[in-house]
């Protein structure tokens, strides 16, 4: 009987049924928002870019006409093979289809022509799948419907694998340095909530608060510049050390402004708003699957969250060296507005009367 009265206690205490609530809301919240945003995922395909260089000039447009109906993508045409690979590597395409000088010549005549498909592995892994099992179907397709009299198989396929990363170590690092620092930031936001809540004894508001500032920007800088320079010494970098300092201070900055907005709104709630934002951000960061095959009300999520921006930065500045400016904007948004609603909310709570300073009671 002890035991249950001691479960009883348990139960009294808020941190108790807090606790309870944690072990059943996160995996219920990954059941309704993964369930739901991968929903059929591998039915859109067709929402995934492809794009197509001719350089066969006017012989090579029947090749072009042919892959945009057989290909169950969408296909891009490009004038340049650079232009195509550039959107390939900010993520724009998932793969580029060239068709070479004299492609129609050699398939007629000497009935050997290859199709050279350039992927990116940088791009999603379940892209990068899709994108390399279908390239010999596309081939073997184009050569049934436009070279149906030549008797062998006039066209052959060739694939490169741009910014190819031998190390699978380092196929984990945007993943790491984009998602795991939300998770470390929003458990020290845990651990500082607790510390602001003991130093109100002593400690007005704002000071609480500008000194928790000056704390949290010493960590974005030296935490980023430690986990960073740690980083580098396993991976060789397409980007310099500086762009992934520089890079993972922005990302820290973020992650760090999200969960103490958490904090400020839902006071004692907040871990529960800061945990259901990972299975949207693990979702949408666009890693595992592009954000373009997910149901349409998740596809732009990721835009407004801390980690998708940067694990999509990460796989740039790791692979390719491709701009990262639009996913610097966007985590310098989500750090001033979720910053601002911070300074705004904390504004408008009123400091709770201390005894000390409360008037002495009249005789």
């Amino acid at each position: 009987m002890n035991a249950l009265n001691t479960c009883k206690e348990f139960l009294k205490i808020v941190q108790t049924k807090i606790g309870l609530v944690f072990a059943i809301f996160v995996p219920l919240i990954f059941i309704l928002i993964w369930m739901t945003g991968y929903n059929g995922a591998t039915e859109r395909i067709d929402q995934l870019k492809v794009g197509i260089v001719n350089e066969d000039q006017a012989a090579g447009q029947p090749i072009a006409d042919a892959i945009g109906k057989q290909a169950p993508y969408t296909i891009v045409p490009y004038t340049s093979l650079s232009e195509a690979q550039q959107q390939m590597d900010s993520g724009a395409l998932m793969m580029v289809i060239a068709i070479p000088k004299n492609f129609t010549e050699q398939a007629a005549v000497k009935g050997d022509a290859k199709l050279v498909y350039y992927i990116n592995q940088g791009n999603s892994d379940i892209a990068k799948s899709i994108m390399e099992s279908s390239t010999a179907q596309i081939s073997a397709s184009v050569g049934k419907q436009v070279f149906a009299d030549v008797e062998q198989q006039a066209v052959t396929t060739e694939v490169v694998k741009t910014h190819d990363i031998s190390n699978f170590a380092i196929s984990m690092l945007p993943m790491i340095l984009g998602f795991i620092t939300y998770i470390g930031v929003m458990t020290m936001n845990i651990q500082l909530n607790l510390s602001s809540m003991m130093l109100k004894r002593s400690h007005s508001k704002w000071d609480i608060f500008w000194g928790r500032q000056l704390l949290l920007l010493g960590v974005s800088i030296i935490g980023s510049l430690i986990v960073t320079g740690v980083a580098m010494v396993f991976a060789d970098t397409a980007a310099s050390f500086w762009q992934m300092w520089g890079f993972h201070i922005l990302v820290y900055i973020a992650c760090i402004a999200v969960t103490q907005m958490g904090f400020a709104l839902f006071g004692n709630a907040a871990p529960l708003f800061n945990v259901a934002l990972i299975p949207f951000q693990l979702m949408t960061a666009g890693n595992i699957i592009p954000s373009a095959m997910l149901t349409p009300f998740y596809r732009h999520i990721g835009s407004f969250l801390p980690a998708p921006n940067g694990i999509q930065g990460y796989l740039r500045l790791i692979y390719s060296g491709a701009p990262v400016t639009t996913f610097v904007i966007h985590l310098l948004l989500i750090a001033i507005i979720t910053w601002g609603i911070t300074v705004l909310r904390t504004a408008l709570i009123r400091p709770a009367s201390s005894p000390l300073n409360q008037p002495a009671a009249s005789h």
